[in-house]
């Protein structure tokens, strides 16, 4: 029977992945399809692509473990996406070699050791035997067919029939397009780049109450109930007015509700100050002056975020997308 486990540490990535661990594998593309997605495109790729690399990434890691001990003292995220990263290079370089030679991978905060590196670089390289006969390599496969459409929706739709409704939806789209002309780029890329979900992990030592708000929180604003968010987190920065999660996601609550200058006053203030949402404030900032048209503002704070946030890539995407609709 195939094991499913609650994740305590980073090594129960690499122990999920040998076990073909449907919990792990589930956790592993619910927290980094996004980045990997986000990366890829971000860098000349699409869905399809992004999906390729993260699928061959975690068999090379698997097929790597199985033969060889690989022992996790740094956190996995680093390691995961600075392989996808590795993994994306290589591509490029077989595909368009001189944007390839452009994109140089960089581990995500904290960072990797030589030694993680040297075990990513082997993982991508290494052409052991893998055997026909491995039941758990067939299953991981199995589970990554299956994660696939989930997470990264490369099925493209029939194109042998065009419904009547398509016709007309395309022509109200063209009829539309002239009325929105004034303002037309700004609101369909908003969308595009504007999801985000709020996870809320229990930290040891964290107050109950606190933990529980963040919770209802967390609830509230993955369903898209921004205003309740708000009540709850405004509970929250009560007793505490530097809970940076709190502050972020109060933020981009105020940005989805188009409370554009209350939005960006809760931004600035994590903007601020060191926090794993300092660069993610900045990229939401940009994405309130996006919301509102000023494309001039929007590119100044995208610039404000560095090659070395988890963001960037999402960041680098949407001024490219920003320069097409110049």
């Amino acid at each position: 029977m195939v094991s499913s486990r609650i994740i305590n540490n980073d090594d129960d990535y690499i122990d999920g992945l040998l076990d073909s661990s449907p919990a792990i594998v589930d956790a592993i593309y619910k927290r980094y399809s996004r980045k990997v997605k986000h990366m890829v495109i971000g860098w000349g790729g699409n869905i399809k692509e992004a999906a390729n690399v993260f699928e061959e990434v975690l068999l090379a890691i698997y097929n790597y473990a199985r033969h060889h001990k690989l022992l996790l003292t740094n956190h996995f995220e680093p390691f995961f996406l600075y392989a996808c990263q590795l993994k994306w290079k290589q591509e490029m370089m077989q595909k368009v070699p001189n944007k390839g030679a452009t994109f140089h991978p960089l581990a995500p905060s904290p960072g990797l050791d030589a030694e993680h590196m040297k075990y990513i670089e082997e993982a991508l390289a290494w052409s052991g035997n893998i055997q026909d006969n491995d039941n758990t390599r067939e299953e991981l496969e199995e589970m990554l067919a299956d994660q696939r459409e989930r997470w990264f929706h490369t099925k493209g739709n029939p194109t042998t029939k065009i419904s009547i409704y398509v016709i007309i939806t395309a022509i109200i789209a063209a009829g539309l397009a002239g009325l929105l002309f004034l303002s037309p780029w700004h609101k369909d890329v908003y969308r595009q780049f504007s999801g985000t979900e709020m996870e809320h992990i229990h930290r040891e030592g964290q107050e109950a109450d606190t933990a529980l708000l963040l919770h209802e929180a967390a609830m509230s604003f993955n369903h898209g109930h921004f205003s309740h968010t708000i009540q709850v987190l405004d509970q929250i920065l009560t007793k505490d007015p530097k809970h940076a999660a709190a502050r972020y996601y109060k933020g981009v609550s105020l940005v989805e509700l188009g409370e554009l200058e209350l939005a960006r006053k809760d931004l600035g203030i994590v903007f601020a100050e060191t926090s794993p949402y300092q660069y993610n404030a900045a990229f939401y900032t940009a994405l309130s002056y996006l919301k509102e048209g000023n494309k001039q503002l929007c590119l100044e704070w995208l610039l404000k975020i560095p090659d070395s946030a988890p963001i960037y890539f999402k960041a680098q995407s949407l001024k490219e997308e920003l320069a097409e609709k110049n």
